[in-house]
């Protein structure tokens, strides 16, 4: 190289030395502002909740990566760093056992939710304060003090939170609004410091990674997903105890149930004890309507002049049901209801659940027999409900609370299982002093088509709170029934 050149060179140096790199060039060569602000959104999605579309699970999944991301791009700064990084980790997994905690039956069980906060608020106010303290080191390092302590008061609002939680003041707006007031302004403080070490040109020493920060973000979250869909499908798929289905031989009593008109169908999974109850019956009636869970709506417009009327039809989808009521009339004004069901299509496999109410106020209501039934490679099987009751609930609704006499109960069939079904045989008296009397019975049937369904809650429960409303009573099949002395009385 000549001279001249050599003395070119120098002097474009010269004069780049005085050039200020632009903002974002700064923030690559010394990115506190990164990590930091990773840190705040991770307590922000963590503290926070959405109760919509999932958004409760899927942020503080969210933010709990990005507590770990930020923690861990500055655990080699100094040893509160490190402490703060390995508590994230011990977050991410406490993380993984909460999501398996909520998607299994867990979720239900009376457990002391006082004593398992009063521990995780500790955890939390000590990644609070260990962050305080390595930013308080940090800023020595830095020859500058710190301007603000918002970590502090991230603590006493974490504390002021979980006190204001246990006392009555929990639903108050008055206390919520002024608490999301002065978060707001704690966060702005936290993301702010990440500016302010900016501005020292402080310099952080950097942590070498062998995992780039989307690889494991993505990582864990697939990881959070995968136990969530193991903790559902196991919790959701309800076990059978099956055993081979028996044809039962033609009795005198079976012969005259079906001579009175018992569909042969449904007769055939009673066994002998439960004929011999119906023996002395002196009317039978059954009503049948098909349910359907994937309806196909049809909009019909009627033209009157000016007028327009417009209503709907429904046709089946895929997803059908055969739903037949049997009453079977006594003497005494006792009645036996026989409750069937087949499916036609579709499968249900995760926790179905059914509600049969009719005559809630009967005190002698009880289940005589119940069953489901299904095939599987040629071979038919029988076996009990997993869940089924007849019990006094409590339902609250606009107009008071009631206590009705319910029966409720959830099925599930084996994967690959054909022609399933079930039947609930039960009785009542009818309580008037006449033999003059009509009685109903309303099913109800709920559906679940995916096994992802968090918080874990049994599908009855879901029922009776009203969690499911049955429109245009496509999945509901009311009866009534009158009894012999009626219809007489009545010609």
């Amino acid at each position: 190289m000549s001279e001249k050149d050599y003395n070119f060179d120098k002097q474009i140096i010269e004069q780049l030395s005085y050039v200020t790199p632009p903002e974002e060039e700064i923030r690559k060569t010394n990115p506190w502002s990164k990590p930091i602000g990773f840190i705040t959104w991770g307590f922000i999605l963590t503290t926070f909740k959405l109760n919509i579309i999932y958004l409760q699970y899927i942020l503080p999944v969210i933010g709990v990566i990005h507590i770990f991301l930020g923690f861990r791009s500055l655990r080699k700064e100094n040893k509160y760093f490190k402490i703060a990084w390995l508590l994230s980790i011990i977050k991410l997994s406490l993380h993984l056992i909460d999501l398996a905690w909520i998607s299994t039956p867990l979720n239900i069980m009376d457990y002391p939710n006082l004593i398992i906060g009063s521990v995780m608020l500790p955890f939390q106010i000590s990644m609070y304060l260990v962050f305080r303290a390595a930013l308080k080191e940090t800023s020595k390092k830095a020859g500058r003090l710190m301007e603000t302590d918002p970590l502090l008061w991230a603590s006493l609002w974490t504390m002021a939170a979980y006190l204001i939680a246990l006392s009555p003041l929990s639903n108050s707006w008055l206390i919520f609004i002024p608490m999301v007031v002065s978060y707001i302004f704690i966060v702005r403080s936290l993301y702010h410091i990440g500016d302010e070490m900016d501005d020292t040109g402080y310099v952080l020493t950097n942590a070498p990674i062998k995992i780039s920060n989307k690889i494991f973000g993505w990582t864990y979250f697939l990881i959070a997903f995968a136990v969530v869909i193991t903790c559902s499908v196991f919790s959701n798929h309800l076990k059978l105890q099956s055993q081979e289905y028996l044809h039962p031989e033609t009795t005198e009593t079976r012969q005259h149930l079906l001579d009175m008109g018992f569909p042969a169908e449904a007769l055939r999974y009673l066994n002998n004890e439960d004929l011999m109850m119906l023996s002395d019956a002196v009317n039978v009636e059954s009503f049948s309507k098909l349910l359907m869970f994937d309806a196909k709506r049809i909009e019909h417009e009627e033209r009157y002049g000016n007028y327009i009327q417009i209503t709907h039809t429904y046709e089946p989808g895929k997803k059908n049901m055969d739903s037949t009521t049997v009453y079977i009339e006594l003497p005494k004004n006792v009645v036996y209801v026989m409750q069937y069901f087949k499916w036609k299509g579709g499968r249900p496999i995760w926790q179905d659940g059914i509600l049969i109410s009719g005559e809630t106020a009967a005190d002698d209501k009880q289940i005589i027999s119940s069953g489901l039934f299904y095939s599987k490679k040629g071979t038919e099987y029988t076996a009990d409900f997993p869940r089924l009751i007849c019990d006094r609930m409590t339902q609250h609704t606009m107009f008071g609370t009631y206590y009705p006499v319910l029966i409720t109960g959830t099925l599930s069939y084996p994967f690959g299982s054909e022609e399933q079904g079930g039947y609930v045989l039960y009785r009542y008296k009818v309580m008037t002093d006449s033999d003059i009397y009509d009685t109903y019975n309303i099913f109800s049937y709920v559906h679940l088509s995916s096994p992802l369904h968090m918080p874990y809650t049994r599908t009855e429960d879901l029922i009776l709170s009203g969690g499911y409303t049955f429109e245009d009573m496509l999945q509901q099949h009311q009866t009534n029934y009158e009894s012999m002395a009626l219809r007489e009385k009545i010609k």
